[in-house]
């Protein structure tokens, strides 16, 4: 599984470069977002995200947090390891540390390819260009529904948005037709982490997609595992403003007040 794989992954790589890993400072669970914090020697507080999809806080059995006040003192390990857990709170928490391990490795070992900002050029979308996307990522669509029309949504949760009638709609990937899934681009949603959802995703579309690209704050990981599934971006962001970040967090904001705080990148397969 690609979770329990990154975690390996990064215990090898604290292990091996002989790097000290950092501890858990703090953790906010908010109604858009989850954030945990961790604290290196010699670098500022660093902010790993995970969605805190809505339908796991309306889950009585999820709602229950009995673990509040005594998160920042559990150990590291224990927390990575819960983002192999069902969907679920822990989950999140669990892909959150994921997400803020990763941001330490990638600070202070980087030896990716990096494409700052969107990577519309980079994949050379023109109005022929067929389009998949899983999730309802607005801004997204907002700005490819400019280059193209051929576009394909997956979308679970909703009803078709009114604001994208023009495009083809399926509520499940077993709905999607033959060519909606040989699309030229792939755009898969992070929180398909949290959902349990990504590995029947790339297993779907690999060798089929052209190009697959995985985003959102939910996927601030490192990309190895995402790579050897196939995927060819791995689009994340990294938050410069842990503090103020935090404090929409705990306030209950999203990306789109938490943005300012954050710069988007995408770690691309050579």
């Amino acid at each position: 599984m690609i979770l329990e794989k990154t975690v390996e992954f990064i215990k090898q790589i604290y292990k091996v470069h002989e790097i000290v890993s950092p501890k858990v400072s703090k953790v906010v669970i908010g109604l858009g977002y989850t954030g945990v914090e961790v604290s290196a020697y010699g670098l500022e507080p660093i902010l790993g995200l995970a969605s805190t999809l809505p339908s796991l806080i309306n889950s009585v059995d999820c709602s229950k947090i009995n673990f509040a006040g005594n998160l920042t003192n559990k150990k590291l390990l224990e927390l990575l390891e819960w983002s192999y857990l069902t969907p679920s709170l822990k989950k999140i928490i669990g892909i959150a540390t994921v997400n803020a391990v990763s941001q330490h490795i990638l600070k202070i070992k980087n030896s990716y390819s990096k494409l700052i900002g969107d990577p519309f050029e980079f994949l050379e979308i023109n109005q022929d260009t067929s389009i998949t996307i899983i999730g309802l990522m607005k801004p997204l669509i907002q700005k490819l529904r400019k280059k193209t029309l051929n576009i394909t949504l997956v979308e679970d949760t909703i009803s078709t948005p009114k604001e994208f009638s023009e495009f083809n709609f399926r509520t499940n990937i077993d709905e999607l037709e033959k060519e909606e899934i040989s699309t030229d681009i792939l755009f898969c949603t992070g929180t398909s982490l949290i959902n349990n959802t990504i590995e029947k995703i790339l297993n779907l579309f690999r060798k089929k997609a052209r190009k697959t690209i995985v985003m959102g704050p939910s996927v601030g990981m490192l990309p190895d595992i995402l790579f050897d599934y196939g995927v060819d971006i791995v689009g994340g962001m990294e938050i410069t403003d842990s503090k103020s970040t935090l404090r929409i967090l705990q306030e209950g904001g999203g990306t789109k007040l938490f943005k300012k705080f954050g710069k988007k990148y995408n770690l691309i397969k050579i």
